[in-house]
Parts: structure tokens; C-alpha cells; sequence
């Protein structure tokens, strides 16, 4: 991999006079320095993607599975050097970046370069409307065109290589606005398919400042748009994006709930809220970021979540045995602190955690676990985005869902209990976009699942069937080729027109079977009217169903 921080345009590395600095958040050293777009660098890339759609679109899906499994290959020759790259940028442990992004992402082109065939392909149509039964209909699912990837830093590879492959998967082609924490990381995924055979044009990586990622946005050659982020940049980009009615695909944080029952094995579900609430330092937008536990367990609870929070090794994650590292901006750091420092202030008791690991000079903070916490708190209402635990107790069923939809975001959920039925029954009550019993945080890395939520989290799904057809043109087609002169409906409107469609009517829609045929002996005299708008052999045979109604 070459990874030099130029920009790649049409398939060729572009450097510029601009530069951008990307700092490891452990160390706040230098990671490398990445080219910065200009307005008309920008218009390239769209341009490009542009260019390249037309061929793109209609290229064999042999062809593209042989570049998504070349992708896949190279991808684990290269993962642990892609893990290390991903560990210095954005400051999550060696393990964890190779768990969570490479092999999250084998696991993903593996599925698409398998399912490219099936995903799209064309549905048949049944018609409903017996006048209609000579027409053979289909959805067909095209791709849109041009397609601006805004990327996050939190997960910078393995949500760039979801998006990325929706989009081509779907047809289209792609500008990739990588975050400006984590650029070097969104061009190893540029360097991975560009040595795969993608095509020149197809794929084009921009890292840029604001104005001209808004610039972007704006562009009436772009059709879709797919970002990952805050609520308030999400609200930005509908606002560019409304002056051309652009495509949007939004996914925008979450406040996720965990309720633990009565019933619920202690030692899993604590274990499972150390893990989903400080793995990747708490940025993740699927982390657990309020616990709510019955008040029956909540001490045992409780006291073995700090008991596990205690053991886990803070560090630079380069280190071995280091469990989690840095938050991976200074911006993210103050925000947690100001959420921690807001509930203490309001009454919250910090069982662990709650400062700064001073001797390490990066963005480090401990893991926190809170008790004492209520809605009125900032760590209980607004997305935290850091290693937080907060735990409240709640007295009934009723009540935890209640608690638990009680936010303007609905991304995911868990619920822990040994119960089949009452894990259906929250299931079903909970507001939010998935829901996992007795795990969480795993639905993002499974490609047939889908990602997004409800509420303020954002709009559309991405992966699998469901998240693709976001990307596309879900076209309706519909052959006639009966050789007939007109439809029945079709003018002129004269005095036989209207006994020969109220008598239809009872025909295909009367609850009586008596009803019916007597209708039927009364279309008798239209008969040849019938025969010259439709085969009067497949108007028989269509309104027969109608009788096993």
C-alpha cells in the first residue's frame, strides 16, 4: 500500500499544496500528513464518478464479484498492517481494530461478492386487479449514479467498506469523504480496491475541509448521499441536499438501552455491558450507553460491573494486553467529561472511574460507572459517545420500557432476561431500529442484518437487501403485448361503458357466491365488447378466482 495522503481522482494519486495533519490520540504524534482538496479537486472526483457510472453500471456481475474477491484477498494478506494503521490513527487496541473493522470487512465482502447475483435481482408481480391479469410486470432495481460516502471516524474502515460496497454493489459509483481524524485510513480502503481492478473513476477518495464537502453535497451531479455522524451535521446535509432533492441515507448516533430483568444471568449481561459499553473506548454508535436493571439484582449487578471495569488495562494500544486505549479526539474527550462532571453535579455517585489517565499524554480518560443517575442528566438523555456506564433501577416491566424509549433517538437495544416471552414482549415495545436479546453490538457486523433507526438516529437502512434498495431506482415495469385495440376503461365513455364495470364489480367483489354469478350471466351481452379489449379466455379464468374466494 502506498499511503502517501494523496488524493486518488480517476484511478491516479493527486497531491496538493494543502495539507492536513493526522495525529495518533495515544501519543499525539505524527501519523502522517494527507492531501487537502481544492473546490475544483472536488468537482473532479464527481466528474470522475460520473464518467465512470455508465460502464460501471452495466458491467458483468462476474466482473465485479472477481474485484470484491480480490478485494477480500488482498485485504487478508494486508489485515494486520491495515489493523496497525487503524490502531495509530484512531487509537483503538491492535485486537480490537483487527476484530472489529478487518475482520468485520471480510466477513462483508465476503457476502456481497456471494449475494451480488441475488440482492437485486429482478421481482415478478402478481397482479391483483383482475382487469390487468394479461400484463407480465416486474420490479427491476437500478442504480442512481454518483454516490458521496461522508465517513466517520469512530469505525473509519469497516463503515467505509459497508457503505462503499452498498453503493457499488447497488451499481453506483462513489466519492469517499473520509473523516478528517482518520484520513490515512480511508485511503488504505481507496488503495484496497483500486489494487483489486476496480476501475479508474469508480471509487475516488477526497479528504477535504468543510466548505468543500458542503460544496459536495450540493452538487446536482451527486444522486446519493450516505453519512455517518452527529444529529446536527445529518440536519445540515438535509438541508444542502433538499435544494436537489437528493437521495439521503442518514445514520445518526444512537442512546442505546440495555435492560437487564430479574431473571437475567448476572454474569453474562454484566460482562456484556463492560464489553458494549467501553469496547473502542464507547464511541460507537451502537454502544450501550444507559443500563437500566431491575431493582431486585441491580447491587449484584452493579457491584460486578465495577468489579469487571476495574480489571481493564488502559493504554497506549500498541501495548500488549492493552484493553482500551484513547478517545480519538480531543472534542469527544470533553464531552464526556462535561456529561460525567453534569451528572455528579445533579447527584450521581461515580463508583470507578471518572478521570484522566495522567501519566499518558493522548486523550485518555478511565472507564466510568455511574449510579444514581435519573433523566435529568445529560449521561442519561444525550449521546455521550465514550467509555460511560450509567445504571438506573427500574421496579417493573412497564416501567424499564418506558425508561428505555424515553429519548430522541431509537438506534439499537438489548434486552437480558431467560425469558422467551418477555424478550418478545420488550422486543416488541421498544422504540429503536434493532433489537438483540442477551448480546449487543454485534447486528452492525452481519451483512444480511440492516443498520439504521428511528427518531432523530436518521433515515433509510444500509446493508443487505433492505439497506441496497436505499441506493437505488426501484423501477416498475410492465409488459402488455395482447393484441388488442384498446382497454376496456379506455374511451369512449358511452352508455355501455358503466353497466359493463358495475356488473364487473360484483363479479370480483361480492361476498355472495350467488351474487356473483348472477353478475357473471349478466355480462353476457357485453361479451364482444370484452373480447376486443382483453382475451376473453383469461377474463373468465381471472374472474373464476374470485369464486374460491
Amino acid at each position: 500500500m502506498t499511503l502517501d495522503g494523496n488524493l486518488i481522482i480517476n484511478g491516479k494519486r493527486i497531491q496538493t499544496s494543502h495539507k492536513k495533519d493526522s495525529l495518533n490520540p495515544a501519543t499525539l504524534e505524527l501519523v502522517g500528513r494527507v492531501s487537502l482538496a481544492s473546490t475544483r479537486d472536488c468537482q473532479s472526483a464527481i466528474q470522475a464518478a460520473k464518467q465512470a457510472f455508465p460502464e460501471w453500471k452495466t458491467l458483468p456481475v462476474s466482473a465485479k464479484q472477481k474485484i470484491f474477491r480480490n478485494a477480500k484477498e488482498i485485504l487478508l494478506q494486508k489485515g494486520e498492517d491495515a489493523a496497525r494503521l487503524i490502531t495509530l490513527e484512531k487509537g483503538s487496541p491492535h485486537p480490537e481494530s483487527y476484530s472489529s473493522e478487518i475482520f468485520a470487512s471480510l466477513g462483508a465482502l465476503d457476502y456481497y461478492t456471494r449475494k451480488l447475483k441475488s440482492l437485486l435481482r429482478p421481482h415478478p408481480v402478481k397482479h391483483s386487479v383482475s382487469l390487468f391479469f394479461n400484463k407480465k410486470s416486474s420490479f427491476r432495481f437500478e442504480p442512481l449514479g454518483p454516490t458521496l460516502i461522508i465517513s466517520p471516524w469512530n469505525f473509519p474502515f469497516i463503515i467505509a467498506i459497508y457503505d462503499v460496497l452498498s453503493a457499488l454493489s447497488a451499481g453506483n459509483t462513489v466519492i469517499l469523504r473520509p473523516s478528517s481524524s482518520t484520513p490515512f485510513t480511508g485511503l488504505m480502503v481507496g488503495e484496497i480496491f483500486t489494487e483489486a481492478g476496480l476501475p479508474p473513476g469508480v471509487f475516488n477518495i477526497i479528504n477535504c475541509k468543510i466548505p468543500q464537502a458542503e460544496e459536495m453535497i450540493s452538487s446536482p451531479d451527486v444522486q446519493t448521499i450516505m453519512f455517518t455522524g452527529s444529529v446536527s451535521t445529518g440536519k445540515r446535509i438535509m438541508e444542502l441536499a433538499s435544494r436537489n432533492l437528493t437521495n439521503l441515507s442518514l445514520e445518526l448516533g444512537g442512546k442505546d438501552p440495555m435492560v437487564v430483568c430479574v431473571d437475567a444471568n448476572i454474569e453474562r449481561a454484566a460482562r456484556g455491558a463492560v464489553w458494549a459499553g467501553f469496547m473502542n473506548c464507547g464511541q460507537s454508535c451502537g454502544s450501550i450507553e444507559r443500563v437500566y436493571v431491575a431493582k431486585e439484582i441491580a447491587d449484584k449487578f452493579t457491584q460486578r460491573v465495577v468489579e469487571l471495569t476495574k480489571k481493564i488495562k488502559v493504554g497506549n494500544p500498541v501495548d500488549q494486553g492493552v484493553e482500551m486505549g484513547p478517545m480519538a479526539t480531543l472534542s469527544q474527550l470533553k464531552t464526556v467529561k462535561d456529561h460525567i462532571q453534569d451528572a455528579r453535579d445533579k447527584g450521581a455517585e461515580i463508583l470507578f472511574g471518572g478521570k484522566n489517565k495522567t501519566n499518558l499524554p493522548g486523550y485518555f480518560i478511565n472507564p466510568t460507572v455511574l449510579s444514581g443517575v435519573n433523566h435529568t442528566m445529560k449521561i442519561m438523555t444525550e449521546e455521550t459517545f465514550g467509555p460511560t456506564l450509567p445504571i438506573m433501577t427500574f421496579s417493573d416491566p412497564e416501567e424499564a420500557i418506558s425508561l428505555a424509549n424515553d429519548s430522541s433517538l431509537g438506534l439499537t437495544a438489548s434486552v437480558w432476561t431467560r425469558s422467551k416471552k418477555m424478550a418478545a414482549w420488550m422486543a416488541e415495545r421498544i422504540e429503536t431500529g434493532s433489537i438483540t436479546v442477551n448480546d449487543h453490538m454485534f447486528s452492525f457486523i452481519e451483512p444480511a442484518a440492516i443498520w439504521g433507526g428511528i427518531k432523530q438516529t436518521g433515515m433509510g437502512r444500509s446493508h443487505g437487501p433492505f439497506g441496497l434498495q436505499r441506493l437505488v431506482n426501484i423501477k416498475f415495469i410492465s409488459f402488455d403485448f395482447l393484441n388488442r385495440k384498446k382497454q376496456l376503461w379506455w374511451f369512449p365513455y358511452d352508455s355501455g361503458l358503466m353497466p359493463l364495470l358495475s356488473k364487473s364489480a360484483v363479479l370480483f367483489h361480492h361476498r355472495r357466491i350467488k351474487e356473483k354469478l348472477k353478475a357473471l350471466f349478466s355480462l353476457m351481452p357485453f361479451l364482444k365488447r370484452i373480447q376486443e379489449g382483453s382475451s376473453l379466455v383469461n377474463f373468465i379464468k381471472s374472474s373464476s378466482r374470485y369464486f374460491r374466494k
